[in-house]
């Protein structure tokens, strides 16, 4: 089964929304890096190897990615994508009919299929196997200090076609909760030590 790597939140300053997350839910976060040329990002660690990746346009003119988060995020901040890590990136290039774009950050270099976009999710493929980063990200996790100790992804809601996100996406292992109206990812659910949070 597929299952859920990172949710991405576009933000249009990194500090500002990690001291918000911080204030309101008692989300820590730890530096990131440049994902792609013109974005800058820093990590909310939740259950390894899970993080929700907070976003930022640097350059809007850097790259279509950097285009498309400054676009989303033009009115403040929102939920902009998800990342899926799936069972074989090439049986779903193969069935999809697109080929993967391979690149690489601080945390290790990767495959890509699928834009990175808010219309729909996106599928990632490490260079280390899932069971490899929980270690990483563990230590990322206690890095971070979170005040609220949070856990796994509840549910992710999402707008569009239900029937064309399934086809898309395959079977994954978080329940999704449809919202009608444009294709997007419109809420988060995340459990924690407090209970669940939502990030809209």
């Amino acid at each position: 089964m597929n299952v859920l790597d990172h949710v991405l939140l576009g933000v249009r300053d990194l500090e500002a929304a990690a001291d918000r997350l911080r204030r309101e839910w008692g989300l820590g976060t730890v530096p990131g890096g440049s994902p792609a040329p013109g974005v800058t990002n820093a990590v909310v660690p939740l259950e390894p190897p899970i993080y929700l990746e907070l976003a930022t346009a640097t350059d809007a003119g850097a790259s279509d990615a950097a285009a498309r988060l400054a676009a989303a995020t033009a009115t403040g901040d929102r939920l902009f994508t998800w990342a899926i890590e799936p069972d074989d990136l090439d049986a779903d290039a193969a069935r999809l009919g697109l080929t993967p774009l391979s690149g690489g950050g601080n945390t290790g270099r990767w495959r890509l299929l699928g834009e990175v976009e808010q219309e729909r999710p996106f599928f990632i493929e490490y260079d280390i196997a899932r069971a490899g980063r929980v270690e990483g990200w563990q230590r990322a996790y206690d890095k971070a200090e979170h005040d609220c100790a949070p856990g796994r992804v509840t549910y992710l809601e999402v707008g569009g076609d239900a029937s064309e996100l399934r086809q898309w996406l395959g079977e994954v292992d978080v329940p999704l909760r449809w919202a009608g109206g444009e294709p997007r990812l419109t809420a988060l659910g995340i459990a924690t030590g407090r209970g669940e949070i939502v990030l809209r």
